[in-house]
């Protein structure tokens, strides 16, 4: 079959991870280029950023160590300052990891070991206050090998078990093997900031920062998930979202045990609380507001490495990018602009910018990098696209990194925290309609002011339509499971239900349904039950699709400042009247007069729209986009691919093409139109098609030796002994991940355990 979509970097069938050529001048436009030119001929080469794998066997069989070779590889991406594995317990648990170093440059290489090598952790992301956390595991008799933070992970956890990951603030995701019991457990930050997929079958248990990693061997099957076509396919997102069959998400605030006789177990240890404090003023709300971004601020400006900034124009990160300038913080400011379109704030950013005084640089993105880059998008997201915001994301991250930056700050989180989205104030409008009296009279004259202030996310992030005060969970208006229910229908019309095996369980409707805890909803004040369905969005679209992995896709660490734990439970307490300014609807109220100081006029009086870009079908309309929809929404295609069927389709793209542009159906079916395509592109990348690894992946093997080898291996002649080895013999020093011959005329040592002095 042909596949004429450019991949733009990704290999192809069994070949090895590679980087193409940056077309510098036709990729960032001659300004942004001509500013940033001398910073990239000094960049360091880049070539694979923090990423996890691990291996744990049930069956008696050994791990290999291939296999952790090809899971790193394929997610080599996220690390390019070195890559190690061990393989522990008798050749039963293997642990990988692929790493970008921000703190403890030198040392800090992974899988790390306690003092008696009996526990060791392989940890992406970064753990705050870890100095702090550090002298107190000293305290307590632990001893320290390195300066990394994720050394502190294995002692705590040494120290406290599971109980320890509930008192870690950070973003991040490990595996821990614990040779003491056998078990080996897995666990994700509280807001999901950063990735963890597993597979468990009767004989194994497979642990990876990617899907991908998993896919990555050849035992595994590749298949799109029921759930995830019928589900996140569809907008639909649920916290465990993973695209594909057998594999799953571990859900945020996580902790996953296995043990040694194959039985494997989830459970909570954290739940973002929405339980307000009635006797919090406003002036209190500020004030704790204030107080915990700062500290959040600065707790992610440490790094051994320079810390600079994304800024859009919008409160969120104008704030962040403030605090960093107040700070006395040297950085850039980086920014995503769409030349020509309705939807470029690059002018804002960079007034912004000069506000501050600091750097800025703006990154175009024009519709043939759009185009060259959106199947690459898709092979990292590893889920469909409903706009191509990812796809310039993408392109954001890659001048980001070749410009020498490995870490940013960025103001994801802010509209799940703080009520930033449309549907917050819509639902608001709705309900004091339904209340009648004065709060009628009032919502009737907000609703024409809300109108005209959003008209632009019409039917993407609310939606006006009679059914959604049908759409009631659990008992008021809900545009998210009104956005379910309308996926329903787009399910039933446009799946081939039956020859996929659709069950009721898994139709959009129930899944959304399925994933909340009713009762809860139930007890919630009505915000802040549209912000604990947010939270589902956030983990399954924005950080994925806007976060994580189009900034690791080029070894890139954004951090986020408003997901920070402390924030983020001093966020729950907040009473709603807060949140949201009823006399005009004024989205982020206690966020913008926390911070009005630091915000110009048009930010703490006027409002910015989400995050959004030019259409798919103005992109479409292209001889790129074109040809990209012409292919992959083929008669021929459909029917290859076999998801969607084609009479449905054709009719769909005729709506698309006849409907008003900038009419709330038209954005609908834009975004339903994205989603078919990006399905399609990932059928292409991930089953049609293997993924991408090396099974000869060089790696550092840091397996401890074995103790009854270290009597053997101290027999050996040290350089200038008399002594000598049997003509003839080889001696061979026992790692747990195999068999190493020590060649001839290389000096002989003990080989040490981990933390022996």
């Amino acid at each position: 079959m042909q596949h004429p979509i450019d991949l733009d970097g990704i290999p192809g069938n069994g070949d090895k991870p590679v980087r193409r050529e940056l077309p510098q001048q036709r990729r960032f436009g001659e300004i942004v280029v001509e500013r940033a030119e001398n910073r990239w001929a000094t960049a360091p080469a880049r070539s694979y950023m923090c990423g996890i794998a691990a291996v744990t066997k049930f069956d008696g069989s050994p791990v290999a160590a291939v296999d952790l070779r090809r899971m790193c590889s394929a997610i080599a991406h996220r690390g390019p300052d070195g890559a190690g594995f061990a393989v522990v317990e008798d050749r039963r648990v293997g642990l990988g990891h692929v790493r970008l170093s921000i703190v403890d440059l030198d040392n800090g290489a992974q899988p790390i070991f306690n003092e008696d090598g009996n526990v060791a952790v392989v940890c992406n992301g970064e753990i705050y206050d870890f100095r702090r956390t550090r002298r107190e595991l000293q305290r307590a008799g632990h001893r320290f090998a390195t300066g990394s933070d994720s050394e502190v992970l294995v002692h705590l956890y040494e120290q406290h078990g599971v109980d320890a990951f509930s008192r870690l603030n950070g973003e991040f995701a490990a595996v821990i093997w614990d040779g003491r019991s056998g078990e080996v457990v897995a666990v994700r930050d509280r807001a999901g900031v950063k990735p963890l997929y597993y597979r468990h079958d009767d004989g194994e248990l497979l642990i990876a920062s990617e899907a991908k990693a998993i896919l990555a061997l050849p035992r595994v099957p590749r298949r799109l998930s029921n759930r995830f076509l019928t589900g996140a396919a569809f907008g639909t997102y649920t916290a465990d979202a993973c695209a594909f069959e057998g594999v799953h998400c571990l859900m945020p605030g996580h902790v996953l045990v296995a043990r040694p006789n194959g039985g494997v177990v989830t459970r909570e240890y954290h739940r973002q609380s929405f339980e307000p404090d009635r006797t919090m003023s406003f002036a209190d709300a500020k004030r704790g507001v204030r107080e915990r971004l700062e500290a959040a601020v600065e707790r992610r400006l440490v790094a051994d490495v320079p810390v600079h900034a994304y800024l859009s124009g919008g409160v969120d990160s104008t704030i962040v990018a403030g605090l960093m300038a107040r700070a006395g913080h040297d950085f850039t400011a980086f920014n995503l602009s769409f030349p020509d379109s309705p939807y470029d704030e690059s002018a804002e950013a960079r007034a912004i910018a000069e506000r501050f005084g600091i750097a800025f640089e703006s990154v175009p993105a024009h519709d043939d990098e759009i185009a060259g880059n959106i199947a690459k998008a898709v092979y990292h997201v590893e889920t469909s696209l409903p706009n191509y915001n990812s796809v310039a994301k993408l392109l954001l991250s890659e001048f980001v990194s070749w410009s020498g930056v490995k870490v940013c700050l960025t103001g994801e989180g802010a509209d799940e925290m703080f009520a930033g989205y449309p549907f917050f104030r819509w639902e608001m409008l709705l309900r004091m309609q339904e209340e009648g009296g004065e709060s009628a009279v009032r919502a009737r004259k907000l609703t024409k002011s809300f109108r005209a202030a959003e008209r632009r996310s019409a039917g993407y992030l609310w939606d006006d339509s009679r059914r959604l005060s049908r759409a009631r969970l659990p008992g008021h208006p809900s545009f998210l499971q009104f956005r379910a229910r309308r996926a329903g229908g787009c399910v039933r019309t446009l799946l081939n239900c039956d020859s996929l095996g659709i069950t009721r369980a898994e139709r959009p409707e129930t899944q959304f349904r399925h994933s909340f805890d009713l009762d809860e909803l139930a007890r919630l004040d009505p915000l802040n039950a549209t912000r604990r369905m947010t939270l589902q969005q956030l983990y399954a679209l924005v950080i994925p699709a806007l976060g994580d992995r189009v900034e690791m896709a080029h070894a890139l660490e954004c951090r986020t400042p408003f997901l920070d734990a402390d924030l983020m439970e001093f966020a729950g307490r907040i009473p709603p009247v807060h949140l949201v300014d009823e006399t005009d609807l004024r989205e982020k109220h206690v966020l913008r007069e926390a911070f009005a100081d630091l915000l110009p006029p048009r930010a703490t009086e006027g409002r910015k729209h989400a995050f959004l870009s030019p259409s798919w079908r103005t992109f479409a309309a292209r001889p790129a986009g074109r040809e990209l929809f012409d292919e992959q929404l083929s008669t021929r295609r459909l029917r290859e691919v076999g998801i969607y069927r084609p009479a449905a389709v054709r009719a769909a793209r005729l709506m698309w093409n006849v409907l008003p542009a900038g009419s709330s159906m038209a954005r609908q079916v834009d975004a339903l139109m994205g989603m078919l395509v990006t399905v399609h592109l990932l059928h292409d990348r991930f089953v049609e098609r293997s993924v991408p690894c090396d099974p000869a992946f060089a790696m550092e093997d840091r397996s401890p030796v074995r103790e009854e080898r270290l009597v053997a291996c101290a027999t050996v002649m040290r350089p200038g002994s008399d002594q000598s080895r049997p003509s003839g013999s080889v001696l061979e020093h026992r790692t747990v991940g195999g068999v190493e011959s020590l060649p001839d005329g290389r000096g002989w040592s003990v080989p040490q355990l981990p933390g022996a002095s």
